[in-house]
């Protein structure tokens, strides 16, 4: 008896896939031949028994790749939901970072902007100051005796430039104002020396002035035979007796620091113009 062959071209697949293969080619078979092979295998049914049997291969290997590729796009899509998880974490962290920063600059906009109306307050209330001190100062150098004259005067003049420059703020301006002030105030504890012309009688002479604090002024002649000291009340140049020379020569050098400091005996006369009228 003659035998049919055929061949069947099965794909090497997993082996959970060809068990299925073989399942659905061993239903076709029992579907088409519900009774033995033996004298029943013709061309025909042969034929019958390929087809469907090459369609449920072409079926599985078809739902093989459709679940490959699926697999695959699972994967893409598992890391690209993992990366959006860490950028979202990233983005989490950097609002939390930022959100700090903006409750730090609200809090120093709050800080600065009552340190700018404390600052408003503060200069309108310092430019009246500031004005007063100069007011003050002007009259204390007015009253003086003129030691330093022409450097205190010049000092005064700055000042008041710098007193109604609108482009200098209150700050720059108090700081000069306190400065002059300390300035003159040192002059009270300091003692000095330096050459300079005065008026005597009717004669301009050219000589030393020793400044004994802003207490008195005294005056030596550079030859050293004359002596004068400044009347505060009177506002101007006397002679001394002889018997101050002396004593005015000792502070000369002393104020030139010539000589160690010793204790003297000075003609203060009137100390102010206050006390002459008091």
């Amino acid at each position: 008896m003659k035998t049919n062959r055929f061949k069947l071209n099965v794909m090497i697949l997993p082996r959970n896939r060809i068990t299925a293969i073989w399942v659905e080619i061993l239903c076709c078979m029992v579907f088409v031949f519900p009774f033995p092979f033996t004298g029943w295998c013709q061309t025909g049914t042969v034929t019958d028994i390929k087809q469907p049997v090459t369609q449920s291969i072409q079926r599985l290997q078809k739902s093989q790749k459709e679940q490959d590729q699926w697999e695959q796009e699972r994967t893409q899509l598992l890391r690209a939901y993992e990366q959006l998880q860490q950028e979202n974490e990233t983005l989490l962290s950097d609002n939390k970072e930022l959100t700090s920063k903006k409750m730090s600059l609200q809090a120093l906009a709050l800080t600065l902007s009552k340190q700018k109306q404390a600052s408003a307050r503060l200069q309108k209330e310092l430019f009246p100051f500031t004005e007063d001190l100069y007011a003050r100062l002007d009259r204390l150098i007015s009253n003086d005796p003129p030691f330093l004259k022409e450097e205190r005067r010049n000092r005064l003049k700055i000042l008041e430039k710098t007193l109604h420059d609108p482009e200098i703020n209150i700050a720059e301006k108090y700081r000069t104002v306190m400065e002059a002030v300390f300035i003159e105030a040192e002059y009270g504890t300091t003692i000095e020396v330096y050459q300079d012309k005065i008026t005597l009688g009717t004669e301009v002479v050219l000589g030393n002035i020793f400044r004994l604090g802003r207490v008195s002024l005294f005056f030596l002649t550079l030859d050293q035979k004359a002596a004068a000291y400044y009347n505060v009340s009177q506002k101007q140049w006397q002679p001394l007796p002889e018997d101050n020379l002396m004593a005015i020569r000792s502070a000369v050098e002393i104020g030139q620091k010539h000589r160690s400091v010793e204790l003297l005996s000075l003609p203060l006369g009137k100390l102010s113009v206050g006390e002459e009228t008091q």
